[in-house]
C-alpha cells in the first residue's frame, strides 16, 4: 500500500530503497529522513483509510518541507552567537589555538554554501513551481487568503509615466 499510493519503496530486507519526487530539481533535507520514518511508523494510523492519507500526507509533506539549515545563517548574527557560546564554554586554562580560527572558517564557508543553496532553491525552484501548479479555488480569491501586491503590467504603467 505505502508503495502503490505514495511512491514509498521499502526492500525485502527493510531497507527504504526509494522516496516519491514531490517536486523535480528538489532534494528534501536527509537530515531529516529518521524523523520522517519515525513519523511513518509512529503517527500513521494504517488501519482508517482516511486518516491514514490525511497523516501520510502530512508527513511526507513535513519531509519535504523546506527547512532552515542546521547551520547558522553567516548574513545574521547566528555566527557570532555560535563563537560567544562556544567562547563561554571554554574554561580559562585552555588556550584559543589557529585550528579553531580555521575550524570557525570552515563553519563560515558551510554556513554561506549551505544558505546560499537554500536561497537558489527557493528562488530557481519553489517560488517557479509555485507559479505554475498552485490553483487556489476561488473562493480563497474572495476571503483575502491571498493578496496581490503587485502586477507587473501596472508597475510597468507606472514607470512609463514617471
Amino acid at each position: 500500500m505505502i508503495n502503490e499510493y505514495f511512491s514509498i519503496h521499502i526492500d525485502q530486507d527493510g531497507n527504504l530503497a526509494r522516496l516519491p519526487v514531490v517536486l523535480d530539481q528538489y532534494t528534501p533535507d536527509m537530515d531529516r529522513l529518521p524523523e520522517f520514518m519515525l513519523t511513518l511508523v509512529n503517527d500513521i494510523s494504517w488501519d482508517v483509510e482516511k486518516e491514514c492519507f490525511r497523516t501520510a500526507a502530512a508527513a511526507i509533506g513535513n519531509f519535504y518541507a523546506l527547512h532552515p539549515p542546521i547551520v547558522p545563517n553567516p548574513s545574521g548574527k547566528g555566527i557570532q552567537l555560535q563563537k560567544k557560546n562556544k567562547d563561554c564554554m571554554e574554561t580559562a586554562e585552555q588556550a584559543v589555538s589557529t585550528d579553531e580560527d580555521d575550524i570557525d572558517q570552515e563553519l563560515l564557508a558551510e554556513a554561506e554554501a549551505t544558505w546560499a543553496q537554500r536561497e537558489w532553491t527557493i528562488q530557481h525552484v519553489l517560488f517557479p513551481s509555485i507559479r505554475l501548479f498552485l490553483k487556489p479555488p476561488k473562493s480563497i480569491a474572495a476571503d483575502g487568503t491571498f493578496v496581490q501586491v503587485a502586477s507587473l503590467d501596472k508597475l510597468y504603467k507606472i514607470l512609463e509615466r514617471c
